[in-house]
């Protein structure tokens, strides 16, 4: 018995497993894209020194007595813009803690940060994109720092 009916079954074979073959390296592409990019911002954003930096600003807005001048510019534009000291009634020892601390950037913020404009680079409003809003407290303190990283701390449970 001949089988002259399978002349293109090789084709359609190698037709089947080339695609199924470029399907799978596609998704591990994919894959390793995203693991990639979720390491590369586990080391730029929250970080461990940086989270630490901001939970010392938040200590030194507690001993300074205006704060509520900053929360009443929180309350009205959404935020206010701290890089400066200038809102601050002890602002050389501000500056001094921010050139220590390596702070490029610092803004005090409402805990919904969507729909903020706060006229920053790419990165850090992609850093202000992934920012999770969830919790009770208020407020939130963002930062950039010199390095390349970027920090957030939400504050605000004793701020009325």
């Amino acid at each position: 018995m001949k089988k002259d009916s399978n002349k293109g079954f090789v084709l359609v074979e190698t037709l089947i497993v080339t695609a199924f073959v470029a399907g799978v390296l596609v998704f591990l592409y994919i894959q390793f894209n995203n693991l990639s990019r979720n390491y590369y911002e586990s080391y730029k954003y929250n970080t461990v020194t940086g989270l630490y930096s901001l939970i010392d600003i938040e200590e030194f807005f507690e001993l300074d007595i205006n704060l509520p001048l900053i929360l009443d510019e929180v309350n009205k534009n959404r935020y206010a813009d701290i890089t400066d000291c200038s809102l601050l009634n002890n602002n050389e020892y501000c500056k001094k803690l921010l050139e220590l601390e390596n702070i490029s950037h610092l803004y005090v913020t409402t805990n919904n940060v969507s729909g903020i404009d706060l006229s920053v680079d790419d990165d850090f409003s992609k850093f202000i994109s992934k920012i999770n809003e969830t919790g009770t407290q208020k407020y939130r303190i963002i930062a950039s720092f010199k390095n390349g990283e970027y920090a957030t701390i939400r504050i605000g449970e004793n701020y009325e």
